[in-house]
């Protein structure tokens, strides 16, 4: 199953969470599902929930369904149990799509310690770095390798005035 136009569609999707929290078939939501089908090439149907700070967008697409939520959320279920989490951290965002799931946080730790953390936590957990990068003080990537699964780590400093930084994280199982 190629998954890029159902990826391509969670990117765009994205994007427009935030205009579609608590509507119901808006404006913003049928030009979304436009935009979806679009990249996906394929029907499309765009739900949403939630209010305030708290939004899920859900995308089904003849590729499969993502789904992206954001605001106030905990842990993934299915999230890996041996893929490291920073010390102090608050989600911001989650997108699950197929064996893919990506968490967006904030931590109050600086990047060269979390780049710290990462490196020694993720290796001694059995995961084999690919590549690690530090390109400047403010930003740096990592990617691990365990069996058939893939993590990778992007850190930058926050620019919002509580400091820290920002990480995304994507964990993903190679599909048989």
């Amino acid at each position: 199953m190629n998954s890029r136009p159902l990826f391509l569609a969670a990117i765009v999707s994205s994007t427009v969470l935030v205009a579609l929290t608590g509507c119901g078939k808006s404006v913003s939501q049928s030009a979304a599902e436009m935009a979806v089908k679009a990249a996906s090439g394929g029907k499309v149907d765009i739900t949403s929930s939630g209010s305030g700070d708290q939004a899920q967008v859900t995308i089904k697409t003849d590729q499969g369904v993502a789904t992206v939520s954001s605001g106030g959320l905990g842990m993934p279920k299915d999230f890996p149990s041996d893929v490291h989490l920073p010390a102090s951290y608050t989600i911001k965002n989650v997108m699950q799509m197929g064996p893919t799931i990506v968490l967006t946080m904030h931590s109050p730790a600086t990047v060269q310690a979390l780049f710290a953390e990462y490196d020694g936590s993720m290796k001694s957990g059995g995961w084999t770095e690919a590549m690690a990068m530090q390109t400047s003080q403010s930003q740096s990537v990592l990617t691990f390798q365990k069996g058939e699964r893939n993590v990778t780590v992007s850190i930058v400093a926050s620019t919002d005035s509580a400091g820290g930084s920002d990480v995304s994280l994507q964990s993903t199982t190679a599909q048989k």
